[in-house]
């Protein structure tokens, strides 16, 4: 059968207190002032409505394709609608997001970005943000004709956005995109009462910090103004800076803590306060079920990572350790009947970058060894085989392991000095150890470094191509002179944004290896729910299935399986994976 392309653009009730980014999702649908009173339909068959939901014969779009800017949002809210019985059902043959199509294609995921980038058009949004606070009954004719004409134009985009790049994006990736939806959509055990507990705990410590903080009440508890003010009262120099990630700021504060404690007191309620706001996060987006809806972003990266999907939680990074008494991970649990299968791919990006540089008896070496820092030791010279397990020798191994990931993609002695924390001396010395024993790696480099000039003098388009058949673009190259020599440049989104970096062999080094291995998790992604398991969430190389405790011993088992096996388009790299049955995540 023809087989038509439908886009589907709802537009709903929103106002500061119900709202997606304050509720989450589902939090933001079931909430009283919720109402989805429009809808717009445009077809490739001529279809055009727009009005409510009811109102509009849903079983046009049966055994069809529906796409959506955003489908993890207006796919969830048409089966949610259906659930609740606000309109008719109808069963699509499939429902795919053009927002991740954007991203897949290197354009910004917004329809505003990519359609002014790719049609050079201006996308006005202003009908939208003057739509919040507002129900359809309340509005003007005047303005209800804007909205139409506003929710119209928005699935006329989708549907062009769809014809123009569709052709670019592969089945494989279209699965991943509906798979990581599927996923978010099954949603996350949270345990309820230590939530509870833990946010008791936190508001506690959030009190005690703010007592030790002398301009409490006065003036905002994070003031710069008050911080310096405080500091000149009792006679030292306010710091540059108070960002974590500045070393010499967390210098200051740790030698002048001792004496002054509203300085630590200070810090304390940043972090406190960063916590709070997480555990709010969940509290506001668990679900009366018991569950929190949430995820990941399809393509976060110019590499195909899955970022974080943004806001105060982003399940990507979770703390792993316990803070002022709470533990974000432990959150994270199933009901007594059911348990968490935890399992990790195993060092995969030290496997891809080998593959890359066809160090083909370093992956030989990598397979015949139970501890893959083991088989790089005894390359190294460091360790032999006869001594037994290097975790007999945890420094050692340590120190392997940070030659291992520090050096692979290039960096010189002051860049692995300041990675892992050791003189500059000695990182020089492991640098160049890492670079005559992996000299392949090292010739890798220097292939990627003369494919960018070749693409430059060429004047083509910069492109590595992944034995997944996906290739990473980077388009044009421009030039910059420093230093006598050329550098040469490309843009790379990163959080959202095109951002310009120096591109050299090691950083495309690094992203080729990155981009490989997530094709390869993608592939186990869709083979572990091929066999009908429940993926409930995944954080970089690790999924997290969901399994009835009788079954867990056997999921386990079968995960690892299909962990252990490599793609059919990769068949000689070797990949290993372990994991764990639990009554709480806590890796």
């Amino acid at each position: 059968m023809d087989r038509y392309i439908y886009a589907v653009d709802f537009e709903t009730y929103y106002d500061k207190e119900c709202s997606i980014k304050t509720l989450g999702t589902l939090g933001y649908f079931s909430h009283p002032q919720f109402d989805a009173y429009m809808v717009s339909v445009v077809g490739n068959d001529g279809t055009k409505f727009v009005g409510h939901p009811k109102d509009f014969d849903w079983s046009k779009l049966n055994d069809h394709i529906v796409l959506s800017h955003n489908a993890s949002f207006d796919e969830t809210l048409y089966y949610y609608g259906v659930e609740q019985e606000w309109w008719s059902s109808c069963e699509p043959y499939e429902w795919h997001c053009t927002a991740d199509l954007a991203a897949f294609c290197k354009l910004p995921r917004s329809l505003k970005g990519s359609t002014a980038e790719l049609f050079d058009l201006t996308v006005d949004k202003s009908t939208r943000d003057n739509m919040s606070g507002k129900r359809w009954e309340e509005m003007t004719k005047e303005f209800q004709d804007e909205v139409i004409e506003y929710a119209l134009k928005d699935s006329e985009l989708c549907l062009r956005l769809w014809d123009t790049l569709s052709d670019k994006w592969p089945e494989f990736e279209r699965n991943i995109s509906r798979l990581n939806r599927k996923i978010v959509q099954q949603g996350i055990p949270i345990d309820e009462n230590l939530l509870k507990e833990q946010l008791e705990i936190i508001k506690t410590k959030l009190f005690e910090a703010e007592e030790n903080i002398p301009w409490l009440g006065d003036k905002p508890l994070l003031s710069r103004a008050a911080f310096d003010e405080q500091c000149l009262l009792v006679g030292i120099e306010p710091p540059v800076s108070l960002a974590e990630t500045d070393a010499e700021s967390q210098e200051w504060i740790e030698y002048h803590s001792e004496e002054h404690k509203w300085i630590s007191a200070v810090k304390d309620w940043r972090r406190i306060n960063s916590i709070k706001k997480k555990l709010e996060s969940f509290d506001y987006a668990t679900m009366p079920d018991g569950r929190y809806y949430g995820g990941c972003m399809y393509f976060g990266a110019h590499t195909g990572r899955f970022s974080g999907s943004g806001g105060n939680l982003n399940l990507q990074n979770l703390p792993r350790d316990e803070m002022f008494g709470v533990n974000l991970r432990h959150l994270i649990s199933p009901k007594s009947d059911k348990r968490l299968i935890a399992v990790d791919l195993s060092q995969i990006e030290v496997r891809t970058l080998c593959w890359l540089a066809k160090d083909h008896e370093m992956l030989k070496e990598i397979k015949q060894t139970d501890d893959i820092y083991e088989a790089f030791a005894i390359r190294f010279g460091m360790w032999n085989a006869e001594d037994g397990s290097i975790k007999q020798d945890p420094k050692l191994r340590h120190a392997v392991k940070g030659m291992v990931l520090g050096c692979g993609y290039g960096a010189g002695a002051a860049r692995f000095a300041s990675m892992s924390g050791i003189s500059e001396e000695e990182a020089g010395k492991r640098v160049r150890k890492y670079r005559m024993k992996m000299k392949r790696v090292k010739d890798l480099w220097g292939e990627y470094t003369g494919d960018i000039e070749g693409s430059h003098i060429a004047k083509a388009e910069f492109t590595v191509e992944l034995p997944s058949g996906r290739v990473l673009n980077y388009g044009r190259l421009k030039t910059m002179a420093e230093g006598g020599r050329n550098h040469y440049l490309t843009k790379v989104p990163r959080h959202g944004k095109n951002v310009t970096v120096r591109l050299w062999g090691g950083l495309v080094a690094e992203n080729a290896s990155q981009a490989l291995a997530r094709d390869i998790f993608s592939d186990m992604l869709l083979r572990v729910e091929a066999e009908g398991h429940k993926i409930i969430m995944h954080v970089h190389d690790e999924m997290v299935i969901e399994a009835d405790e009788s079954k867990a011993e056997d999921t386990l088992k079968e995960i690892i399986d299909i962990m252990s096996k490599p793609p059919e388009w990769i068949p000689d790299i070797p990949v290993d994976a372990e994991g764990s049955i639990l009554t709480k995540y806590e890796k």
